[in-house]
């Protein structure tokens, strides 16, 4: 009796190459990692008792993605406001367009837009520069008031680059 094996060869080689994902550290050491230069707040709304940061890196065969998140708590009052910053090298996950759908238009400085919403969870405030997408992100807890829509603008209207050698 004779047998035939045969095999299918499969594309062995993923999408996704280099992953890295870092969960909360100091901020120095995350901005260590960054491809990019973010620009940075120099106003956040909210009495900072504890500032971390994570991060998703990886590379696809389209190019590079990587999303910096800096957390800014309050313990005491349970409060976070996150900001969140992406670089896509193709511009294939936000676009204007795709960060505007929903969302209430606002002028920021600089010319720049940006796009506010609000649900039961989260009041959020996107905008892109510089080739990143950015947003902050104000959680509400339960109970928790919400921010004045001006303080996640004025908190966007003072951002600031980061220097190559890490200070503000």
């Amino acid at each position: 009796m004779l047998i035939v094996i045969t095999s299918c060869k499969t594309n062995s080689e993923g999408s996704t190459t280099n992953y890295v994902h870092v969960t909360e550290q100091p901020v120095e050491l995350i901005e260590s990692k960054l491809e990019f230069i973010p620009e940075i707040p120099i106003y956040i709304p909210i009495d900072v008792a504890e500032e971390t940061a994570s991060l998703e890196s990886y590379e696809t065969k389209q190019g590079k993605f990587q999303e910096v998140v800096y957390h800014h708590r309050n313990n005491d009052k349970q409060q976070l406001y996150n900001l969140i910053i992406t670089y896509d090298e193709t511009d294939q996950i936000y676009s204007e367009q795709s960060i505007a759908r929903g969302k209430t238009s606002h002028a920021l400085e600089h010319g720049i837009q940006g796009y506010y919403e609000e649900d039961d969870d989260a009041q959020s405030l996107w905008w892109r520069n510089n080739g990143l997408t950015y947003r902050f992100v104000y959680f509400l807890n339960e109970g928790q008031p919400k921010l004045d829509k001006q303080e996640l603008i004025q908190s966007a209207n003072s951002v600031v680059p980061l220097q190559p050698n890490g200070t503000r």
